[in-house]
């Protein structure tokens, strides 16, 4: 998995809330099959050069065996962590992939 471009997004929602690591930006986007991606970039505006990662949310009850069924955090490079819904740990995990 590769990094998320914007420009290949159809961009839903662009901020901060109770989950997002300080010091990054949101941005919830559809891509062109139809999947949610909760992307996560460091600063204040999301440009592609700041991507840290996203997650991938998977639609409720779908049978494509090629998608998981909870929601993956990919970084720029593969996945790094698969939770029961813990977002908040999967975006400060991605956030903070470089200080391990």
């Amino acid at each position: 998995m590769s990094a998320v471009r914007l420009a290949d997004l159809t961009i839903v929602w662009t901020g901060t809330d109770s989950v997002t690591p300080a010091g990054h930006v949101l941005v919830h986007g559809v891509d062109s099959t139809g999947l949610h991606r909760l992307c996560l970039y460091a600063g204040d505006t999301p440009n592609d050069d700041a991507y840290r990662g996203h997650l991938l949310i998977p639609p409720d009850n779908h049978g494509q065996r090629y998608l998981p069924t909870r929601t993956t955090a990919y970084g720029p490079g593969g996945a790094y962590v698969t939770s029961n819904g813990d977002h908040a740990a999967m975006l400060a995990r991605l956030a903070n992939r470089d200080e391990k």
